[in-house]
C-alpha cells in the first residue's frame, strides 16, 4: 500500500505543474507575441515482478509483469506559430509575418531575442523597445553573425551630394531640383593695373550637367577660372590667369549663382577658393531639418519623414546591399553613390532592422520583458533583413498577438484537476486501507 501513496503523489505533483504551465499561458493571453507552453507528460520505471520467459516445445511464454512507479514531467515545449495581427495604426508598432526574431540589446551589451515588435525613439533618435533596449541594425542581407551597430534616426539631417566622380554627369536639376532661368552671369576680370573687363556666360537653363556649366564657363573666360575635379568632386575657383576673377550684379540676369549655391548672391567679391560639390549643392535648406515621423517598411527599414516633407531611407540594390535613398520635398529622388546623409550619428546607424533566425528556437530560454536569449540546443543563429531569405516579412501598424488558445487552455485545465482529484482518491483509499491493516487482530 505505500507504493499506492507515492505513485498517486506523482499523479498529483505533475497535475500541479500542469496547472502551473497553464495558469501562465493564461495570464499572457494579452501579452504581445507571447508563445503558448505545453506540457507532456511519461512514465516513470516499474517494478519488475517477472521478466516474462519465451515459448519452449513443451510449454507457452510469458508476459513481463510490471507495476508502474507513477508519472513525469517529459517536456515542456513552446509553441512558436505566429499570433494574429492586432492593429493599432502606429508606424513603429511592428508584426513578423512568418520566421524571425527582432535582435536587440541591453545597456550592457547583452543580445536577445524578441517578437514584441512596439518600438519607440528615444531622445537621441534610437530605435528601442519600450524597455528602453536598443534596436540592431543588419550590416547585410544574409549572414551568420550579428551586427554591432544598431538603429538610430537623426532628429535633425541635412542631405548633401558626396564628391563623387559620377556627379559630373548629374543634372543640376535633378540634384537639388533647382529652378534655374535661362540669362547671363557676369564675371569680372581685374588686372594688375586695377582694369576690369565684364564677361558673360551664357547660362542657358537648368537641364545641364556640372561638367557642362563647368565648361561653359572655361569657354567664356578663354580657359581660365573654373576646373572641376571628378575625381575627388570639388571645383576650383582660381585667378583667371593674371587676372582677379568676381562675380558681378551688373548684367547678370540668371539665378544660376542663388538656385546651385555657388553663390548667394551676385557678389563682387574675389573668388579665390576651393569648393567641394557636397558645400555647393545642396538637396535641403543648408539649415537642418528636423525629424516629422518615422515608419516601417515591409523590409524593416526606417522611413524618416523631416519637417520640410523631405523622406530618409534605405533600400536593396540589385547587388543585394543596402543603399541610402533621400527624397526632396518637391519629390526628387536620389540614391545609391549619389547622396551621404549627414547629421547627428546617422554615418554610424543602418535604418534596416536585423532578424535572427536559428536551427532550433525551440531551444531558446525564455526570460522577462518578452525576451528570448541563447540557449545550449539553439545550433547555429543567422542574420538578415526582413522579406529576404528565410525571413518573414514586416507589417506595421499593429503587433503580434499572444497565440493562447483559451479554450483549449481551459479543457487543460478541468482535464489535470481532474487528474489531481482522481490521484487524491488513489491516495485516500491507499490510506484507508493501510489504516483497516493497522486495525487487524485489535
Amino acid at each position: 500500500m505505500s507504493q499506492a501513496l507515492h505513485t498517486s503523489s506523482t499523479g498529483i505533483n505533475v497535475g500541479q505543474s500542469q496547472i502551473n504551465v497553464i495558469a501562465h499561458n493564461v495570464a499572457n493571453v494579452n501579452t504581445v507575441a507571447y508563445k503558448t507552453a505545453n506540457m507532456t507528460f511519461e512514465t516513470l520505471h516499474s517494478n519488475n515482478l517477472s521478466y516474462g520467459s519465451a515459448a519452449t516445445k513443451d510449454g507457452g511464454g510469458t508476459n513481463p509483469k510490471q507495476i508502474g512507479l507513477g508519472v513525469k514531467i517529459s517536456g515542456i515545449t513552446r509553441n512558436f506559430n505566429a499570433g494574429t495581427f492586432v492593429s493599432t495604426g502606429r508606424d513603429l508598432d511592428t508584426m513578423i509575418s512568418g520566421t524571425g526574431f527582432y535582435v536587440v540589446k541591453d545597456a550592457g551589451g547583452h543580445q536577445y531575442y524578441t517578437r514584441d515588435g512596439i518600438f519607440n525613439v528615444d531622445s537621441a533618435g534610437n530605435l528601442v523597445t519600450q524597455n528602453g533596449m536598443k534596436v540592431m541594425g543588419a550590416k547585410s542581407i544574409y549572414s551568420n553573425s550579428g551586427s554591432d551597430k544598431t538603429v538610430k534616426i537623426p532628429k535633425n539631417m541635412l542631405a548633401k551630394v558626396e564628391g563623387d566622380p559620377n556627379i559630373s554627369s548629374v543634372k543640376i536639376e535633378d540634384l537639388n531640383n533647382a529652378s534655374i532661368t535661362a540669362g547671363k552671369v557676369a564675371v569680372d576680370l581685374k588686372d594688375s593695373s586695377g582694369n576690369v573687363t565684364t564677361v558673360l556666360v551664357d547660362i542657358p537653363d537648368g537641364d545641364q550637367t556640372v561638367a557642362a556649366i563647368v565648361s561653359n564657363f572655361n569657354s567664356a573666360l578663354g580657359g581660365y577660372g573654373i576646373s572641376f575635379s571628378a575625381s575627388n568632386g570639388t571645383i576650383s575657383y582660381t585667378n583667371a590667369g593674371s587676372y582677379d576673377m568676381a562675380f558681378s550684379s551688373t548684367g547678370t540676369t540668371s539665378n544660376f549663382l542663388a538656385e546651385t549655391g555657388l553663390a548667394g548672391s551676385t557678389t563682387s567679391d574675389l573668388l579665390n577658393e576651393v569648393v567641394t560639390l557636397e558645400d555647393m549643392i545642396n538637396y535641403n535648406d543648408k539649415n537642418a531639418i528636423s525629424l516629422k515621423s518615422t515608419g516601417i517598411d515591409e523590409n524593416g527599414i526606417i522611413v524618416a519623414t523631416y519637417n520640410d516633407g523631405s523622406v530618409l531611407t534605405q533600400y536593396i540594390d540589385d547587388a543585394q546591399t543596402l543603399q541610402w535613398k533621400y527624397t526632396t520635398p518637391e519629390g526628387v529622388t536620389i540614391q545609391g553613390s549619389n547622396v551621404t546623409p549627414t547629421g547627428s550619428s546617422i554615418a554610424n546607424s543602418n535604418f534596416a532592422l536585423e532578424l535572427a533566425t536559428m536551427v532550433n528556437q525551440e531551444g531558446l530560454i525564455s526570460l522577462n520583458n518578452n525576451l528570448w536569449e541563447w540557449g545550449p540546443d539553439v545550433g547555429e543563429i543567422y542574420y538578415g533583413i526582413a522579406g529576404e531569405m528565410a525571413f518573414g516579412s514586416i507589417e506595421s501598424g499593429g503587433y503580434e498577438e499572444s497565440n493562447v488558445d483559451i479554450a483549449s487552455e481551459l479543457s487543460n485545465m478541468i482535464m489535470a484537476q481532474r487528474m489531481i482529484q482522481m490521484n487524491s482518491r488513489v491516495f485516500n483509499t491507499a490510506s484507508e486501507v493501510m489504516q483497516s491493516l493497522a486495525y487487524l487482530g485489535q
